[in-house]
């Protein structure tokens, strides 16, 4: 969802992580289908939070998953304190994984990844999921992809100095500010990321981009009229400019079954590649890995983090299948089924969003 508000949750669970995560019903795990050689897991947005112990990564790495992009900060905060926030996030970020070097490689480039597959590592990339941290000062971008920030979203849910989130009504479209950022961020090899963003406001920032884009966490709106999800118009267009369009995990996103829903996040990978071709969808879970109960206190904890963004209508989050580290296997399960060939498998569960970062990142 974007917010990452951690200090709730981590104050009910710090020290007792793996004892919760042993005190678990045991997860009915899928079948394995291992990836084929050379193939990469590539979550285009997920979470790894700073609580996951070594177990919790362990079992994320069985599920194949070798890169992810990570949100390291709250986007909800306000610019005046965005900037400040973002530093002390990021260096807690830089500590837990230097804490794991067994596990993670902090990644700043595609040959981050490489060598994370090589030695059966996470390669953890940084993203922003508002440009509020940049405020007014463009030269903020070179110092962020020197701090190891790889992608920016350009808006989170409200409006901002370059544009308007999917919340705001009218849409104002992309600023002249926004088309300065972007283009700064082109220089600067920052993956621009327009999840979130109105609908005109992300069109016009993917057709004042001279690089491919990134809709890293959004669902198909023809199927599913959530202020949340992307036109096929702009589909298309983030397609048609090289760029690639995450699936999200969402589950209210998806559909309105609280549980039995598993189909309906095939149904959507199935029409973004009838949208975009199957060279340009990607995984996007923007799901926690841990295996969240369904429970009044996780309720609770959720709607503390999210604030007013998200109702109590609204839970679960998670679909019942992808609820937990293994869920990657369960997507490579569904996509065989779904008679996908090993190569487009391999397209959607991260060849694309990598070859997208090559692109782009270097």
């Amino acid at each position: 969802m974007g917010s990452r508000n951690w200090s709730r949750r981590d104050l009910l669970r710090a020290g007792v992580t793996t004892a919760a995560m042993a005190g678990l019903a045991p997860l009915t795990e899928a079948v394995a289908t291992p990836p084929a050689p050379g193939a990469v897991v590539f979550d285009a947005l997920g979470e790894i939070r700073t609580v996951y112990d070594a177990n919790l990564v362990d079992r994320i790495l069985d599920s194949g998953t070798r890169a992810i992009a990570v949100t390291i900060t709250d986007p909800k905060a306000a610019e005046a304190d965005a900037f400040d926030l973002m530093l002390r996030d990021l260096a807690g970020y830089n500590l837990y994984l230097r804490s794991m070097p067994a596990h993670y490689v902090q990644a700043a480039s595609v040959a981050d990844v490489d060598e994370a597959v090589r030695s059966r590592r996470l390669a953890v990339f940084y993203n922003l999921q508002d440009s509020s941290p940049v405020g007014g000062d463009l030269s903020r971008v070179s110092l962020l992809r020197r701090l190891g920030v790889t992608s920016i979203q350009l808006t989170y849910n409200t409006h901002n100095r370059a544009g308007s989130g999917c919340f705001e009504d009218p849409d104002r479209g992309l600023t002249a500010f926004g088309r300065e950022l972007i283009a700064e961020m082109e220089r600067q090899r920052v993956l621009l990321d327009l999840s979130h963003a109105g609908m005109r406001t992300m069109a016009d920032a993917i057709a004042a981009s001279a690089r491919p884009v990134i809709v890293s966490h959004t669902a198909c709106k023809v199927l599913r009229a959530h202020r949340r999800n992307t036109t096929d118009e702009n589909m298309r267009a983030v397609a048609d400019g090289g760029g690639v369009v995450g699936i999200t995990q969402i589950r209210p996103f998806l559909t309105d079954a609280r549980s039995d829903n598993l189909e309906a996040y095939f149904r959507h990978i199935d029409h973004a590649v009838r949208v975009a071709g199957i060279e340009h969808v990607g995984i996007g879970s923007d799901r926690d890995h841990r295996v969240i109960a369904d429970t009044p206190e996780e309720l609770a904890i959720l709607l503390q983090e999210e604030g007013p963004q998200l109702s109590p209508q609204d839970w679960p989050l998670y679909l019942e299948k992808l609820n937990g580290p293994h869920r990657m296997q369960v997507i490579r399960e569904g996509l065989r089924e779904r008679r996908y060939s090993q190569s487009d498998i391999d397209r959607l569960m991260g060849g694309n969003v990598l070859r997208l970062y090559r692109d782009v990142v270097g």
